[in-house]
């Protein structure tokens, strides 16, 4: 009897279990007109003769689907990988543009501390200095500081204009006992310095500093910026028509089969995407390549003497000064033939009073500055390539990849096999992407022009930022813009700039009867322009998961195991 009581339970709780399953199937197999649109039949059906969906074929001969269902699919489907490629693009050029403000802000740090240096010399050697002759200066790292960023600033001109502006300054000491020299006398010097050369070939040579120091720097705001303009121009997403039924099959047809709580395999989905997205995949190579120079670039700034000398840039000046006082007498009957006797204006100068900041404007070391950026430029290396990798597991379209049989693979739920191979990568390419590849090369070439080779001995290991030389405090910079160690940064150091040609020393010429331009930086705004990021949530009509369906099948062998058990103790 006892025996006979177990079967008559085995068979009530298969009969349980059933109906269970059959509760379970029957919410699963239903249609969502929610997911599908308007046109979705209400229940699952056959479809009626040439209503039949031509991509997601019914292997049930029921289906929520008709053709009608799936042209407005295809278009659904475009439209919600579009917003989700917008997204990810739109984030990508967020954090591209916010590395480059951040690294102007940087820049013009160092160019307000290179001022202050200079304002604090200057006015150790001349306590009488006048606004006009601190705001050449002032002008001379501003415009500096533009030619990073700004392609159309041209270096000669930037310090042709400083030496004409500073030669009718200096003027007055070649000639004392005048008053302040008239507007039209300061502009016949600054007309006829080429003819005169006040300063000798001391311009040409500090042209020649300059672009050595600073179009490593300029090479890479101008990586930094094409990288955005990459991004840009490969954010025009054609979606092909194998792509949209490709969609269509990955998010759609189980849905059609009225399977609302499965979403597709990994694989599937992964294999999908990169198709779509073929093209963006085939940039990658030369993204990489880009980001590669980029990254050349930033360890060539960070191993330089970039900001020891602009700490010292009043020394090339300084020397320019020294030079021309000593010329007096060749200088003098030059400009009296060119411009005539001086005439003055009855104008006092204004002398300039404003305090000198005590403190340093750089906080953060060059090199620390440019490990950050190469950590930031890291993150978005492999931007193409993780696309697919971004939408199917960031974005949530696919199953986990642990999950393996209860996923939608096409055509049912069941482990997916994957069919790609290098003939089926063969959609559509992108003529602008094409385009866009030639372009990267022209820039890439550009840029290596900026970085200074060395030979492989002179190379320096790991990051190339220099950070292994015991800083002070790792990243922070003492009172005097200095680190502990930097014996060659201060106020009178010359960065180990070569080509200098100082005559004699600072103390072999007394300010006070020669001083040379000056100048205090304004605060201008740092860069602007940041694409706000796209925080919105793109509908995703796969989002509920396959839980329940692999929930089901594992306590339905736990409950058949136990059953077992509890039989075979009888």
């Amino acid at each position: 009897m006892g025996f006979i009581h177990k079967i008559h339970v085995v068979c009530l709780f298969g009969f349980i279990l059933k109906a269970w399953h059959g509760e379970c199937s029957t919410q699963q197999l239903s249609c969502s007109v929610e997911q599908l649109g308007t046109n979705t039949l209400w229940n699952p059906k056959v479809p009626a003769k040439g209503e039949e969906p031509q991509v997601c074929v019914s292997y049930t001969e029921k289906t929520c689907c008709t053709r009608q269902t799936e042209d407005s699919l295809r278009i659904k489907a475009a439209k919600n990988i579009k917003t989700r490629l917008q997204t990810r693009y739109m984030a990508a050029k967020k954090d591209m543009l916010s590395l480059f403000d951040d690294l102007k802000g940087h820049f013009h740090s160092l160019m307000e501390e290179g001022n202050r240096q200079s304002i604090t010399f200057l006015m150790g050697k001349q306590p009488n200095l006048t606004a006009d002759e601190v705001s050449a200066i002032s002008t001379l790292f501003q415009d500096l500081e533009n030619y990073f960023a700004d392609d159309k600033q041209d270096l000669e001109e930037i310090v042709n204009t400083f030496f004409r502006s500073s030669f009718s300054m200096l003027f007055k000491y070649l000639n004392p006992g005048g008053n302040t020299l008239s507007a039209k006398y300061k502009q016949c010097l600054k007309d006829n310095m080429d003819k005169i050369k006040p300063f000798g070939t001391r311009p040409a040579e500090l042209v020649g500093i300059f672009e050595q120091v600073f179009e490593p720097v300029r090479g890479l705001f101008k990586g930094l910026k094409f990288e955005v303009e990459v991004l840009r121009m490969a954010q025009q997403f054609n979606i092909t028509d194998e792509c949209r039924n490709g969609l269509v099959e990955m998010k759609f047809c189980s849905l059609c089969q009225g399977l609302t709580q499965v979403k597709p395999c990994y694989g599937f989905c992964m294999d999908t995407t990169r198709k779509c997205l073929l093209s963006e995949i085939q940039l990658q190579s030369k993204w990489g390549q880009l980001t590669d120079t980029v990254l050349l670039l930033t360890k060539e700034v960070g191993n330089s003497k970039l900001e020891n000398y602009l700490n010292s840039i009043h020394s090339d000046l300084w020397s320019a000064a020294t030079y021309m006082l000593f010329q007096k007498a060749n200088i003098r009957p030059q400009v009296l033939k060119e411009c005539g006797e001086p005439t003055y204006d009855d104008v006092k100068t204004s002398p300039y009073k404003e305090p000198v900041p005590p403190t340093p404007h750089v906080k953060i070391r060059l090199f620390a500055k440019m490990d950050d950026v190469r950590i930031k430029l890291n993150s978005l290396s492999l931007f193409f390539q993780e696309l697919p990798q971004e939408l199917c597991v960031v974005d949530g379209l696919a199953a986990e990849e642990k999950i393996i049989d209860s996923c939608w693979n096409g055509t049912s739920v069941a482990r997916y096999e994957s069919k790609q191979d290098d003939s089926s990568l063969s959609w559509e390419s992108k003529n602008h992407l094409t385009l866009l590849k030639r372009m990267i090369n022209d820039k890439i070439a550009m840029m290596e022009e900026a970085i200074v080779r060395k030979d492989d001995d002179d190379e320096v290991d790991g990051s190339g930022s220099g950070s292994g030389s015991g800083e002070t405090n790792g990243n922070e910079i003492s009172e005097s813009g200095c680190g502990e160690d930097d014996e060659d940064c201060g106020s009178t150091s010359s960065g180990e700039i070569p080509n200098r040609n100082v005559i004699g020393t600072e103390d072999d010429f007394d300010f006070s009867t020669a001083p040379p331009s000056n100048s205090s930086m304004d605060n201008r705004a740092q860069a602007g322009g940041v694409d706000p990021k796209t925080t919105r949530k793109s509908g995703d009509v796969l989002a509920q998961g396959n839980s329940s369906s692999s929930l089901g099948v594992t306590w339905q062998q736990i409950l058949t195991l136990l059953l077992l058990v509890w039989l075979t103790r009888g």
